[in-house]
């Protein structure tokens, strides 16, 4: 697990600091204070580079160049949104003893024009333009990964497609979970890691916690094209004919989410941006407990953001709990105005909660 994080140059922060890290780690603070920055490098970092994971960053955002061939928009994850050759960032880390870091740095090279553009311009152009590139220095890696971007800035996912390090394709157990939840399509594919094994009975107890009279959940299968709320159905006891998921509505959907790729991150990461959407605070101790248990069962290291003082409150109960250690979750207190996180134990989580002192 990571214990302390270094981020430079990512977005609005020059440099930002976290320590104390826990096994579940609740990021807490204001409107564009930086939480889902925060997360979004700490993916990064867990994701050793994977220039997938840049694709799916930007594209959360909607920083896309729209057209026949939509590309991602890199510019907005460096200070100042432009793109020079020379920018960078960087996010680094000591998982366990070990120190991990990558680094993405704007670069460039020359490129030789073609005919057509010599033939318009003659003699007055130059032999070589520059282009563009993005290099990608990970310890995760032996040398770093060098992307090509195109004439506006843009990066094309096929390149992340194309590239021998990515793992778009893989299963990597560092995932992220934004305000949208998982496609159908996404979650589908996970839950064919977990259907007829005994994880499937800690999703359906995700559930519950949303309708307990839920007693069954089945997919289509992942052979075929979902909605964002497709693929799944449910049984609730009592009642013979079976109904969408979808229709249950969004807390049950992100319960559905959260579980099952905790199940997918073993050893890893896992990161949920604004964790209580969707969800009444009635459930919100039941998710803190499933996220918790599930967390040190399959060794997952959990951060996740929230305005919530509801999901603030429900985390100090599972700090009230005799089987809690206090050095095992924090609230980590981003401040727009402040280079260092302010982190609580769980003791001063308990503390905070008992006085109803404001921690957010």
């Amino acid at each position: 697990m990571f214990r302390s994080v270094q981020i430079m140059g990512y977005r609005g922060f020059s440099r930002y600091e976290m320590g104390d890290l826990a096994r579940v780690n609740l990021l807490v603070g204001k409107n564009n204070s930086g939480k889902t920055s925060v997360l979004e490098a700490l993916y990064l970092l867990g994701a050793g580079g994977d220039p997938a994971a840049l694709w799916r960053i930007a594209n959360r955002r909607g920083e896309r160049f729209d057209g026949r061939r939509p590309e991602i928009d890199v510019s907005h994850m460096f200070m100042g949104h432009e793109l020079s050759v020379g920018s960078s960032f960087s996010v680094a880390g000591t998982n366990g003893s070990l120190p991990q870091s990558v680094v993405l740095t704007i670069e460039d090279r020359a490129e030789r024009p073609d005919q057509n553009e010599l033939n318009l311009l003659g003699d007055e152009f130059e032999l070589s333009r520059r282009r563009l590139l993005i290099s990608i220095a990970s310890t995760a890696s032996p040398r770093p990964q060098i992307l090509q971007l195109s004439r506006q800035g843009g990066l094309d996912p096929e390149i992340t497609r194309r590239l021998p390090g990515s793992r778009q394709d893989a299963e990597p157990n560092v995932h992220f979970i934004s305000t949208d939840s998982l496609a159908g399509n996404e979650l589908v594919r996970h839950w064919d890691q977990v259907q007829l094994t005994p994880n499937e009975e800690l999703v359906l107890g995700a559930l519950r916690f949303v309708d307990p009279s839920i007693e069954q959940i089945r997919s289509f299968g992942s052979g075929a094209v979902y909605g964002p709320r497709g693929g799944f159905i449910v049984k609730r006891k009592g009642e013979a004919v079976p109904f969408p998921l979808g229709s249950l509505g969004d807390g049950a959907w992100r319960m559905l989410a959260m579980a099952i790729v905790l199940t997918q991150c073993a050893g890893g990461m896992l990161f949920v941006d604004e964790i209580d959407t969707g969800l009444h605070y009635t459930v919100m101790a039941d998710m803190w407990r499933m996220i918790y248990s599930a967390a040190k069962q399959f060794d997952v290291q959990v951060f996740a953001s929230t305005h919530s003082y509801d999901c603030v409150y429900s985390l100090s109960t599972i700090c009230r709990s005799a089987k809690t250690e206090d050095a095992e979750i924090t609230i980590q207190r981003i401040e727009a105005d402040r280079s260092t996180a302010t982190p609580f134990s769980g003791a001063e989580i308990r503390t905070a909660a008992e006085r109803q002192i404001e921690i957010r």
